[in-house]
């Protein structure tokens, strides 16, 4: 395989949006150069393909001609987490052509063995996208999942997920695991937002991916054919849920509630609205502990069945405490 670099002085009549693009896949998303197709098109010119390999984001895979001035990439029809590409990414992309089989219009050079991830079929059908000028690093976000890369995993301290707990109240009574009537999502209270600062990062991002990733891989496993369809991050749509992930496929049904860590010993944070809509699951409830390192690369460690059954009551400490705004003006005196 070629370095970039050197590639970069040997392909003379390459568009600069396509170097833009190079450089924010390699230095943004960690993108590797894996393959260099390196064949020649009409009248002797380079028409090579390069695949990039994302490891952060499970070895995804791109597809980028380089022997043209415009950009156009390969790129499958489902993004990490299981969404339509062609739908959630309509608004930063041109998608121009659609591949369901590897034989036809689709070079065998840059399928295959050399990129497995991007081998189109009918249920996951494969695209050339043409990105929308300056909308290269929210494609890619969409395409991987992935969180804007604004704080540093070695940033964030041990455990940061979740940093706010409160005592099971006895009495209140329990959501609905599909969330409130009406399919609105709860109100917006102290917890929440803490959950929802949690997931902004690239901790709790990461995290879920791997576990999206985790349960995929656990359907497949026994005997599921289409495991996208059944698996679904509903933390990116309703983080007041109660959980992140739901997988439906029927006689295996799993309602996970995800937390990340970068530190194996650590404990965890967990809202009280997590608990009720846990509680009430019961068996279909599982709790995933992830462990993270500064690199991206982490591993499910720790998969609990009805965990609020599993866990003893005293296992549970109030860590936080609200304050309303009233109380504090009376005692500022103001």
């Amino acid at each position: 395989m070629r370095q970039t670099t050197v590639s970069k002085r040997e392909l003379k009549n390459v568009g600069p949006a396509i170097w833009r693009a190079v450089d924010v896949m390699e230095q943004e998303f960690g993108a590797q150069l894996t393959h260099d197709s390196g064949h020649d098109g009409e009248n002797g010119e380079e028409a090579t393909t390069w695949i990039f390999t994302f490891p952060r984001h499970a070895d995804a895979q791109v597809a980028v001609a380089m022997n043209v001035r415009k950009l156009s990439m390969l790129m499958r029809g489902k993004t990490l987490d299981g969404r339509p590409f062609d739908e959630v990414a309509s608004g930063v992309a041109k998608f121009e052509k659609r591949y369901t089989n590897p034989d036809k219009g689709v070079a065998s050079s840059v399928l295959g063995a050399r990129a497995p991830y991007l081998n189109p079929s009918a249920v996951n059908p494969l695209w050339r996208v043409v990105p929308a000028t300056g909308e290269i690093s929210d494609l890619l976000r969409l395409y991987l999942n992935a969180a804007p890369a604004t704080t540093s995993v070695k940033a964030l301290a041990d455990d940061a997920v979740e940093p706010t707990a409160a005592p099971a109240t006895t009495g209140l009574p329990v959501q609905n695991p599909k969330g409130p009537a009406g399919g609105k999502s709860a109100s917006v209270d102290a917890e929440t937002f803490e959950a929802l600062l949690e997931r902004r990062s690239e901790v709790g991002q990461a995290g879920e991916m791997l576990a999206v990733q985790d349960e995929l891989s656990r359907l497949a496993g026994l005997g599921c054919t289409e495991p996208h369809r059944w698996v679904e991050r509903v933390a990116l749509v309703d983080v007041g849920r109660g959980y992140d992930i739901a997988s439906t496929w029927r006689g295996h049904e799993r309602f996970i509630e995800v937390k990340s860590t970068t530190s194996a010993s650590g404990g965890m944070f967990i809202t009280s609205n997590e608990r009720r809509v846990l509680t009430e699951l019961g068996e279909r409830a599982w709790l995933y502990r992830v462990v993270l390192k500064a690199d991206g690369v982490g591993e499910v460690t720790i998969r609990l069945q009805d965990p609020m059954r599993a866990l003893p009551p005293e296992a549970f400490e109030p860590v936080v405490f609200q304050v309303g705004a009233g109380a504090l003006t009376r005692a500022a005196g103001t």
